[in-house]
């Protein structure tokens, strides 16, 4: 059997073949030692509507309490956000989140987030490794298990980034995507008491993700939805994956709105309209566009590797008005360090009635000031072949050609950004999540970027494991 490792967001494996109920044992009980180590004897436990997620997680609250913890138990399926304010606002020791994310329905996983709620940094999470290779166990307590329900504190609490009044009378026409995960009866509640018209596709918990092979809403993901703006004649449409950590956009023509585009447009308005100042943390993997616009008003933009505990991390420091990362995922300001698509869906649909005028409008006028700077990711799967190759050549070493394109220069923020004479850049980096090669490119010129992924692609032809 594999070893328990923590990737980018937690540990996850395939259900009955990694991850299974004893080896979740292990990681709990290696959680309890962390935290009991620290002083804490308090956490907040939930889930997703993943196969098994409320059961585990019921299970992994009663063998906290019998360690001698104060449990907070979730009363139903929980989004990821949601459950890191619960951890914030009432002052628990961590959080133990049963959800695999985007991944498909095969796999569970167990998200582990501190004190602050955010996501355990890599310290942490090599400590509790650690700790289950060594086997040991907490001694026996006597604590509690309460069955909360966290939603209503939340849903008070986004207010305040929020403006009712822009929503009233707004005649606002939401289509929402909740992908049959956790985000349903959170978002379009939120949204239904703004005095917005919803309608909701699926809305009801579905392991399977309602067919879906991989539950992540990105432009392949959002094809029914927009379909439904259009019919519907909706103002917008929004997604949410299956722990509502991540967010997807429609905008009123049924155009998928990238992240890489809809970070760069709410930056500004959070600048202009909401009057926010402060820093702007970006993943590496994220379209240089959302620089141009803070340098447009003179705040500084910082970089950070791929995984929101990085982006997390900074903001837990301040003086940060936004944080986001391409794979769909945002915070801002004292909000918690961790990606929440149900705020990203709501600032999205206030965008829209703050403005009189829909996504792909304001885009528009976004472009015609800043420019397009696209990015385009394509993801192989990653055999111990490709693995070996990739590593060696990108990884272990300083490469001055790609696919036929000189390497002008090269950083390792996270995998190999290797930038080209005209500014260009291909990004490689290996999934902390899943078995898979990514692949980035940006330019300013969309053809030039499909050309250039073409041939990057083209070049990993031939390299598999049966060589």
């Amino acid at each position: 059997m594999m070893r328990i490792k923590f990737g980018t967001s937690g540990w996850r494996g395939i259900i009955a073949r990694e991850f299974t109920w004893d080896r979740v044992d292990r990681v709990v009980d290696a959680i309890a030692l962390l935290l009991k180590s620290d002083g804490r004897e308090s956490i907040v436990i939930g889930g997703d509507c993943r196969f098994l997620s409320p059961e585990l997680a019921k299970a992994a609250a009663e063998r906290m309490a019998g360690y001698g913890f104060d449990v907070a138990l979730s009363q139903g399926p929980c989004p990821t956000p949601v459950l890191s304010h619960a951890c914030r606002k009432n002052n628990y020791g961590g959080v133990i989140n049963f959800t695999a994310s985007h991944n498909p329905p095969i796999y569970n996983g167990i998200k582990f987030s501190p004190w602050h709620g955010g996501p355990a940094d890599g310290i942490v999470t090599a400590d509790i490794e650690r700790i289950i290779e060594d086997g040991g166990k907490p001694e026996k307590g006597s604590g509690s298990v309460t069955v909360t329900e966290f939603g209503k504190d939340y849903s008070q609490s986004i207010l305040k980034y929020l403006n009712p009044d822009t929503f009233k009378n707004s005649g606002l026409r939401v289509v929402y995507d909740a992908f049959s995960g956790a985000g349903s009866g959170y978002l379009d509640r939120i949204l239904v008491d703004l005095g917005v018209a919803v309608r909701v596709l699926n809305g009801t918990r579905d392991p399977l993700f309602a067919g879906r092979q991989h539950p992540e809403p990105g432009k392949n993901g959002t094809v029914d939805l927009a379909l439904q703006v259009v019919s519907s004649g909706a103002s917008l449409g929004v997604a949410t994956d299956g722990d509502a950590d991540r967010f997807g956009i429609v905008n009123e023509n049924g155009k998928f709105v990238s992240p890489h585009d809809f970070l760069p447009l709410l930056l500004e308005y959070l600048i202009e309209i909401k009057g926010y100042s402060g820093s702007v943390v970006r993943s590496v993997t994220t379209s240089s566009l959302l620089d141009r616009v803070a340098s447009a008003h003179g705040l500084q933009t910082e970089i950070t590797p791929v995984g929101f505990k990085y982006l997390g991390a900074r903001m837990l420091e301040g003086n940060v008005i936004l944080a986001g990362e391409e794979s769909g995922g945002l915070s801002i300001m004292d909000h918690v360090p961790e990606k929440d698509g149900i705020l990203a869906c709501l600032l999205a649909a206030e965008m829209v009635c703050t403005r009189g005028a829909g996504l792909a409008a304001q885009l528009d006028d976004l472009w015609d000031r800043y420019g397009r700077v696209p990015v385009s990711r394509t993801d192989l799967r990653l055999d111990e072949t490709l693995k070996r190759y990739l590593t060696k050549k990108f990884f272990e070493s300083d490469p001055s050609e790609i696919a036929g394109f000189p390497i002008e220069s090269l950083d390792r923020i996270d995998g190999a950004r290797m930038i080209l004479k005209n500014g260009d850049w291909i990004l490689i980096r290996l999934s902390g999540t899943e078995p898979l090669a990514r692949i980035y490119v940006e330019s300013d010129s969309a053809e030039e970027m499909d050309s250039i992924m073409q041939k990057v692609v083209s070049s990993f032809h031939g390299i598999t494991s049966t060589e």
